[in-house]
């Protein structure tokens, strides 16, 4: 059991870094309360439109290397690429404890026993909700 649960959760940890490359930098509503207060200049606890559109707007057009005002297939591409290496490299400073550009089984476990018991937060073996929430609102390690 112990084995297939280090197994899934290095698997979701993975497939969860590709979902975020492909649905990164799409123009939309804020995920976070922090961004949705940062975004709401007046503070009144609403977006509006002029509020919203430049944060937008200016985030998107970043990707728009060469100028002429779109974002072509191949900047996409470009910026997708740099995020998924930033994202490969993360995980593996994370989880490739030996540097040897792969993650063993032994290693997931490893980091798995390490999350749990940082989550852990009263040692009673198991893991809440709350400790959960708790662990992420801290960043993770």
């Amino acid at each position: 059991m112990t084995r297939t649960l280090a197994i899934v959760t290095a698997a979701t940890a993975l497939s969860m870094s590709f979902v975020s490359v492909a649905s990164a930098q799409v123009p939309g509503m804020p995920r976070s309360k922090r961004t949705f207060h940062r975004l709401d200049k007046n503070h009144d606890g609403q977006l509006q439109l002029d509020e919203l559109m430049p944060a937008s707007e200016h985030r998107f057009m970043k990707l728009d290397t060469n100028g002429d005002g779109t974002v072509s297939s191949a900047e996409l591409d470009a910026w997708l690429q740099r995020i998924a290496e930033r994202r490969k490299q993360g995980i593996l400073k994370r989880m490739d404890k030996n540097g040897d550009g792969s993650i063993s089984k032994a290693e997931v476990d490893e980091y798995i026993s390490s999350v749990f018991s940082a989550t852990d937060a009263d040692s009673s073996g198991g893991v809440t909700m709350d400790e959960a929430k708790a662990y992420h609102a801290k960043g993770r390690k």
